[in-house]
């Protein structure tokens, strides 16, 4: 391969952390992975720290290019985390751990918006509806509640505090990012200075916008070294993880779906103008693709439910992975295949953090459903990965309302890795999945942003036809998908029910602490 030739992505998520070696023709030559830690200090909050993702970073990177001449890098791209924020100082350094999209703090400013702007006004100039999984309510936490505030030269999302960390001399976030970030006037792609007036938050706190395929300087000589790099290489802005994954499947034009599947699973279709949804739920974003948007709708706990049975309850799949290298989450959903659909009538309602939409309810939580003395461990478990999609498919439903017939869903992120669960997927949502060859589809969106950005291809859409490599397509088996629409309709009426009995409220007052005396 001539030099120059490699492209570096760096896909910073929030369960894991992916770096991908591509040539510029679209072939990963290598990949590296790590798993992120989640901090839960209180309860409600979640934080990540920055410094030990840099950490797991710089091993990543450096398993990822062994053996590769790095002189042949020509171009660094990222992908990083939405509704995550971070103030920075003036030297562009931390002043607290990332405060993550699932952490709560700010809910009540969420209240406080409803109030002060009203949901209408809101979506109808940002886009988004008024949740607490965007960075808005974290910025005003920041803003009215914490003595940080006053060190806070910018407050941004990760991807301006990492392209400091690797060479930038400026704040900045791209529009990806951005929408996610703090709210935009999103006709004009910019942020809104009206709803910014409103909030009482400076614009000159916030990163400076650009695009997702500009350059924003080059890498430092202490990156470098930290990364096992050569110092100078160019660093492309690339995005947000959400929108660079529709781009790393192929979402550049109408008629194709991503689902995406990882810590929260996201669906989202490219739209060429704006449209919004009336119910004021669904998101409409500005798209990596300059000009365009994209609708989306996003659970707030998918993957990262699985996770968090295999970390309860998974110790033999856990050990059995140590010892043999059997993958524990293929071992959890082999023995859920042995349950037929439906779990013979238990429900799992993967609210570990709320739900955003179609239907939204900060309050509502897990729950398994239905249980009796003669369900098995497989049950459950079965439960938990239908309770996944099922969620996804009540999202799906909403959006082709709005947009009209789709062509083709594509099924990304970690829980598109086994050929199990992609089938009960393409059973649950009634359509026919096709999976990807690079199924980590924002680490690709990213290798894309920087092959642009270096002049490779004229624009992210010419890049798709070179960097996204369609896999086996998947039919629903019509015996199952008959079945799973009648458990679809049980998922929708108890979610209503659940939702509406007052049940989490009252349940969470019960968790509050108890005075010391009453301590046993």
């Amino acid at each position: 391969m001539p030099m120059g030739r490699l492209v570096l992505s760096l896909d910073l998520g929030t369960s894991s952390l992916k770096v991908g070696l591509f040539g510029v023709d679209g072939e990963l030559r290598r990949a590296a992975r790590r798993e992120q830690q989640l901090f839960f200090p209180p309860a409600d909050r979640v934080e990540q720290s920055p410094a030990s993702t840099w950490r797991a970073l710089a091993e990543a990177v450096r398993e990822a290019t062994v053996g590769e001449r790095v002189e042949d890098i020509a171009a660094i791209a990222l992908s990083t985390q939405r509704g995550t924020v971070v103030p920075l100082s003036d030297q562009g350094e931390p002043l607290s751990n990332l405060v993550v999209w699932m952490d709560k703090r700010g809910v009540p400013w969420v209240d406080w918006l409803q109030t002060a702007i009203g949901t209408e006004r809101y979506y109808t100039a940002a886009g988004h509806p008024l949740v607490s999984y965007t960075g808005v309510s974290k910025v005003l936490w920041f803003r009215r509640e914490s003595p940080l505030w006053e060190r806070t030269v910018c407050i941004g999302p990760p991807q301006t505090l990492f392209l400091r960390w690797l060479g930038c001399e400026d704040f900045v976030c791209d529009r990806s990012s951005g929408t996610f970030h703090f709210p935009f006037d999103i006709d004009r792609q910019t942020w809104s200075t009206s709803l910014a007036a409103c909030m009482d938050v400076p614009l000159d706190r916030l990163p400076h916008l650009v695009s997702s395929i500009d350059i924003a300087g080059q890498l430092s000589a202490s990156a470098a070294a930290d990364l096992g790099l050569q110092a100078g290489i160019p660093l492309a802005v690339g995005g947000g993880d959400g929108q660079l994954a529709a781009l790393g499947c192929g979402v550049t034009h109408p008629g194709v779906v991503m689902v995406n599947i990882g810590t929260a699973a996201g669906v989202q279709i490219y739209l060429p103008s704006p449209i919004r949804d009336p119910r004021h739920t669904l998101n409409l974003a500005a798209h990596a693709v300059a000009g365009a948007w994209e609708m989306e709708g996003h659970t707030q706990s998918s993957g990262v439910a699985l996770r968090w049975f295999r970390d309860e309850f998974g110790e033999i799949e856990q050990t059995a992975e140590r010892e043999s290298g059997l993958d524990a989450y293929d071992a959890l959903v082999a023995q859920a295949s042995n349950v037929l659909p439906g779990a013979e009538g238990l429900l799992f309602l993967p609210y570990f953090n709320g739900s955003a939409g179609p239907m939204v309810d900060l309050q509502i939580r897990a729950c398994i459903l239905g249980m009796s003395l003669a369900h098995k461990r497989a049950h459950v478990i079965r439960a938990v990965l239908e309770g996944i999609s099922l969620e996804i498919r009540w999202m799906l439903d909403a959006m082709l309302a709005l947009s009209g017939e789709v062509e083709e869903v594509r099924l990304v992120g970690g829980g598109a890795r086994n050929d199990t669960w992609n089938q009960m997927h393409a059973d649950i949502l009634h359509h026919p999945v096709r999976i990807l060859q690079v199924p980590d589809a924002a680490m690709v969106g990213a290798a894309m942003c920087a092959a642009v950005a270096i002049g490779e291809y004229a624009d992210l859409t010419a890049a798709a036809r070179a960097f996204v490599h369609p896999g086996e397509r998947i039919e629903p088996d019509e015996a199952r998908a008959a079945v799973y629409e009648l458990v679809n309709d049980r998922f929708r009426e108890a979610f209503r029910l659940v939702s509406n009995s007052g049940l989490f409220p009252w349940l969470q007052t019960a968790g509050d602490p108890l005075p010391a005396q009453a301590v046993m």
